[in-house]
């Protein structure tokens, strides 16, 4: 009953009285926040297919590629505690404006940039749209919707992104075979604008009560944050080099000191950064390794298999990226069925599931990497692909309502960027384990490979730019180095793909263990 008298008021300010026009609204604003949540997923991993095109127009390495797609979650994890601050207090519909005006100045940016540098500061600038776009986004549907019509709204959303995250790859390729790669943030400028207008006019300044709320920002919880994510994220990619390198381990004891020292200066402030006291619910706390595994899979693949589609198996953008609809049908599968599903197993067996099929897809990509065979190899990939796919589809909706269904309607904005927060680490520790275990295995591997073969390249730590150094020797000689570099990449597939397994096996029986406590009490 509360909820339906919330979601009245909110109609009432809106000056609609009658169920037709309330429903008309909220079909509407439903409809504008899942277009720019499409939007901003396609443009989250379209730009991915582009990295073996911007590794050869810039000479960018793996760890450059690293740094190019981690410097985007990076600042979207330290702006979405900002954006839910902010929006709890200024409004969430002003705030999520503002943040998609920051992806047209990104775009604008990265079209012209003529070196890496100023594509960071490009995906830097769109990692912080993001991050106040997705918050505020789930933090609107939060207050507009309550009850069963919050799990349907969520569902929606959840479709949306899982939509945009597949079919980001099949855009990227068409724009970077049609216009290069530089076309993908033509088609960003483009799109976001269209989308800024939408929106204003037809989503609601719908927000929950403000009163009494400090406008202060807490600059040292942020800066601590931000800090300690940097620097664990600076230790991943030099793990390439050895996980005992001094440049790999002091960066990760840093930045785990310093997000440990962020956790327990934001608990003690009186002002926090983070709903942290959301942790105290088991079922939300339990909601949140098993989010950071789907952005950790989601990332980890699509950071590794452009690469592998385009450059070993020599596909180009276009096809590499069609390639991938096994992960898009998969995933919208998933996310149709996420209702049938919770309504047989609950949403904490939709989430388990979810984790099962993501382990058991990942196993199954670097098992694919064994296979002599070219055609079952790629078959092989493509079941990986719909396994992983399904996990993707059906657990985020499910987990999304799990948790959001636990939050306050005043802390909407706050519990949703916390729950983003957790994403977004897993998209860091993703594309860092991934890079860095694919980096490592891929440089050895094709070291000991030339060398057999009578040769002794110097890998430049990236298969596309070895495969563009082989046009310096003869035929021959090229040739034995192309294969040398495609062997070792898939060597080191199944040794990155092995490991996340395992990884997000660990997370399973986490999660199971925590909501398993949830469901006692």
């Amino acid at each position: 009953m509360r909820d339906n008298k919330k979601l009245i008021g909110v109609l009432k300010r809106l000056g609609m009285n009658d169920t037709e026009g309330k429903s008309r609204s909220l079909n509407r604003s439903l409809i504008c926040l899942c277009a720019a949540e499409l939007v901003m997923m396609i443009n989250t991993t379209a730009f991915n297919v582009a990295l073996p095109n911007i590794a050869e127009s810039l000479g960018a390495g793996m760890a450059e590629q690293q740094w190019i797609v981690s410097s985007y979650n990076l600042v979207f994890a330290a702006v979405v505690l900002i954006a839910g601050f902010l929006g709890d207090r200024l409004g969430h519909l002003k705030t999520m404006l503002a943040g998609l005006g920051m992806f047209v100045v990104a775009s604008a940016i990265g079209l012209m940039a003529g070196n890496v540098p100023v594509l960071l500061v490009s995906r830097a600038i769109m990692g912080a749209g993001a991050g106040v776009v997705i918050p505020m986004g789930q933090a609107l549907l939060g207050i507009l919707f309550r009850g069963s019509e919050l799990s349907r709204a969520m569902t929606a959303w959840a479709i949306a992104g899982t939509l945009g995250v597949p079919f980001g790859p099949l855009v990227g390729g068409v724009l970077t075979a049609t216009l290069g790669w530089r076309g993908i943030f033509g088609f960003d400028g483009v799109v976001f604008l269209a989308v800024i207008v939408v929106i204003h006019m037809n989503v609601p300044q719908a927000s929950a009560s403000r009163a009494s709320r400090s406008l202060h920002m807490p600059w040292m919880s942020v800066a601590m944050m931000f800090a300690g994510f940097t620097l664990f994220s600076a230790g991943l990619v030099n793990a390439q080099h050895g996980v005992l390198s001094s440049n790999a381990w002091i960066p990760m004891v840093a930045g785990a000191m310093l997000i440990t020292g962020f956790v327990l200066h934001d608990r003690a402030s009186r002002n926090p950064l983070m709903a942290l006291d959301l942790m105290r619910d088991p079922s939300f706390a339990a909601c949140t390794p098993a989010l950071m595994m789907l952005n950790f899979s989601m990332y980890g693949i699509i950071f590794i298999m452009p690469a592998y589609l385009e450059t070993v198996l020599r596909h180009g953008a276009l096809v590499g990226g069609m390639l991938l609809m096994p992960l898009v049908v998969a995933s919208i599968v998933g996310a149709r069925m996420n209702d049938w599903i919770v309504s047989r197993i609950s949403s904490r067996g939709t989430s388990l599931l979810a984790l099962v099929c993501l382990s058991a897809g990942m196993l199954t990509i670097g098992v694919a990497m064994w296979w002599p065979d070219g055609m079952a190899e790629q078959s092989m990939v493509a079941v990986g692909q719909v396994i992983a796919g399904f996990g993707l589809g059906v657990g985020q909706p499910a987990m999304l309502t799990w948790a959001m269904g636990r939050v306050p309607v005043e802390q909407s904005g706050a519990g949703s960027s916390l729950l983003t927060v957790f994403r977004q680490f897993g998209s860091i520790i993703g594309v860092g384990i991934f890079g860095s275990i694919q980096s490592g295995l891929y440089t050895a591997g094709f070291r000991d490979l030339a060398q057999s073969a009578g040769l002794d390249p110097r890998s430049a730590g990236s298969v596309t730019l070895d495969f563009q150094q082989a046009a310096g020797f003869t035929d021959a000689a090229g040739d034995a180095i192309r294969q040398a570099a495609s062997h070792a990449y898939e060597s080191a597939m199944l040794g990155s793909f092995a490991t996340a397994a395992a990884i997000i096996a660990v997370t399973l029986g986490i999660v199971a263990l925590l909501s398993r406590t949830a469901a006692a009490k």
